[in-house]
């Protein structure tokens, strides 16, 4: 049984960003996928601007610029008005150095890592093997998986989970993933439509207690990512006969006559109790999840990734004590428990759950000054600083 230093498990872009961050810095990376290919899944459409030094460093952000658009708006647009403010990143030129979001398919994404990856010869990547058991001492983790040639058993110094919401990882070392499933499913439609008609620029909501929706530009003039929620309670395998009337409704009789395709999940507020035993971490959706209204799933997980990438690799090349893992799994919880999730809450509330007009009006004013405003607006985007951790090294 060959000695591996680390072991990632999950090919999504948390795990692979992680890899490549251990890589980078001449760390051996085993990658256990599930599934037979990475990134399958539709994904993340939008990262945003904060996350964008991360992916600099790590050599990736000029191809992704490639085969994404660059996109500084955010929109909040009253759906029974049609008011709509749009706030610019432009603001923050002179704060940071990518002032806009880059949008982009998470394909793209998985496929630009396996790239990169594909180019260490530090990494091997094993499709098509799921975790099934996983064991630790005070030396190492055997991890046990199930490939395409049959049960496989690994050795692995650390080993790190990014295998999602349903971790098999987190489920391995028994920890409890504390929190609630929210009532509505999200029901996500690409359309074959421009909603900038509609006065819609980039990525943001609509604002309404029956039609609020999440809406974020897919390709320029012609496709639009459209999510909006509905009662969890109403039967899933008739979701498609509801579908018109929700475009009808919240967008326009054209736009729905318009090509789109679909997909529907539900949405939770969920945390594990630590995001480190021993010798195993957890990072992304396997240690935490949240509802998509803010866009701090994908962004939280990015900045687990980058931060545990420094923090592993001085452990592991002798230049750090493992109480810094602690440290690092302390902050990183800490950030989702009083930043990342109460503040997705509160949007998700703003987006789909507000009463009535009166309420409406009464969340949608702050954002008309915010908007009128060039120091707000900059304070208003410096909030989503909170969520990245400190450079420890």
């Amino acid at each position: 049984m060959n000695a591996h230093e680390v072991i990632v498990v999950g090919a999504g872009p948390v795990g692979l960003t992680h890899a490549l961050g251990l890589a980078r810095a001449g760390i051996g990376v085993t990658i256990l996928e599930a599934r037979q290919e990475a990134g399958t899944t539709p994904g993340d459409l939008v990262y945003q601007w904060n996350v964008l030094p991360g992916l600099d460093r790590l050599g990736i952000l000029d191809d992704l610029l490639s085969v994404g658009y660059c996109e500084p708006h955010t929109f909040y647009r009253v759906h029974s008005t049609g008011e709509t403010v749009t706030l610019d990143l432009g603001v923050m030129k002179d704060d940071c150095p990518f002032p806009f979001n880059l949008h982009v398919r998470q394909a793209e994404v998985t496929r630009i890592l396996l790239e990169h990856l594909d180019e260490r010869s530090e990494v091997t990547i094993f499709l098509s093997s799921a975790l099934t058991d996983l064991a630790q001492d005070d030396h190492g983790v055997t991890v046990t998986s199930d490939g395409p040639k049959g049960e496989v058993t690994l050795r692995a110094k650390w080993v790190v989970g990014a295998d999602g919401a349903h971790s098999a990882v987190r489920r391995a070392l028994g920890l409890s993933f504390v929190g609630i499933t929210w009532p509505e499913r999200l029901v996500s439609v690409e359309i074959d439509a421009d909603l900038e008609v509609l006065g819609m620029r980039g990525a943001g909501a609509v604002i309404d207690p029956q039609f609020g929706a999440i809406a974020a530009c897919v390709d320029p003039g012609s496709r639009w990512r459209y999510i909006y929620a509905e009662d969890r309670s109403m039967p899933e395998n008739t979701i498609d006969s509801r579908m018109k009337n929700v475009l009808v409704e919240g967008l326009s009789a054209e736009m729905a006559e318009a090509t789109y395709t679909w997909s529907s999940f539900r949405i939770h507020q969920r945390a594990a109790a630590t995001f480190r035993r021993d010798r195993v971490m957890i990072i992304g959706d396997a240690a935490h999840i949240t509802n998509p209204a803010s866009g701090h799933g994908m962004s939280s997980g990015l900045f687990d990734a980058f931060a545990l990438s420094e923090v592993l690799a001085a452990v592991v090349s002798g230049q750090a004590d493992n109480s810094l893992l602690d440290r690092w799994a302390e902050e990183r919880r800490h950030n989702y428990v009083e930043y990342a999730s109460p503040t997705s809450s509160e949007r998700k509330k703003f987006v789909f759950n507000l009463e009535d007009d009166a309420a409406v009006e009464q969340e949608f004013a702050p954002m008309r000054r915010i908007a009128e405003d060039p120091d707000r607006m900059r304070a208003w985007f410096t909030l989503a600083q909170s969520l990245e951790p400190p450079r420890w090294l």
